[in-house]
């Protein structure tokens, strides 16, 4: 293995182990001594632009105004306005939204993409609870004169009828997809 002296990185004289020399010679034999078939490795640039290097940002939140579908593109204006250009076109893949911040990231081919949108929320409201009660339909009146004591007799029948009623509900929030 290969011994340090104690110095700063620069200055570090690096030594082997005569184990670790022979078998470091071993494998140069080995690999110059074969028939190369494969191409060695090379380093081409970076596949994705650095950041701070100009336009080379590939998230930016951004703000959509209108309906965007499935499958389609559409103008995006960046919500930091430092950038040049403001707008940019982007693709959607994901699902139809209206008007909202969005979020948008760029492959390495400048392509932008929506990534992120907004979502609404809803409330919905549930019965947890219900009771029946009686309640009055109808009264049916009838009268009848006696003529022999001068006298009136008045009869009333109430037709009732039962009815559900929520006596308790919760309310719950949802994301609303639109």
């Amino acid at each position: 293995m290969a011994k340090q002296t104690g110095k700063p990185d620069s200055l570090q004289p690096v030594s082997f182990t005569r184990a670790a020399a022979n078998r470091i010679a071993k494998t140069v034999s080995r690999v110059e001594g074969e028939a190369r078939k494969t191409e060695p490795l090379r380093f081409g640039p970076r596949q994705r632009p650095r950041p701070g290097g100009g336009d080379s940002d590939i998230f930016r939140t951004a703000r959509f105004t209108g309906s965007w579908s499935v499958d389609s593109t559409a103008t995006v204006e960046f919500t930091n306005s430092t950038f040049t250009p403001q707008t940019a076109t982007a693709n959607n893949l994901f699902c139809s939204i209206e008007t909202g911040d969005v979020g948008v990231a760029k492959d390495v081919d400048n392509t932008w993409y929506l990534i992120a949108w907004e979502m609404e929320t809803a409330t919905a409201v549930f019965v947890t609870a219900t009771a029946t009660t009686a309640v009055l339909q109808s009264v049916t009146v009838a009268a009848t004169q006696s003529t022999s004591d001068c006298s009136i007799n008045v009869v009333t029948t109430q037709n009732s009828h039962g009815i559900t009623v929520i006596s308790a509900t919760q309310t719950a929030t949802y994301l609303r997809l639109p």
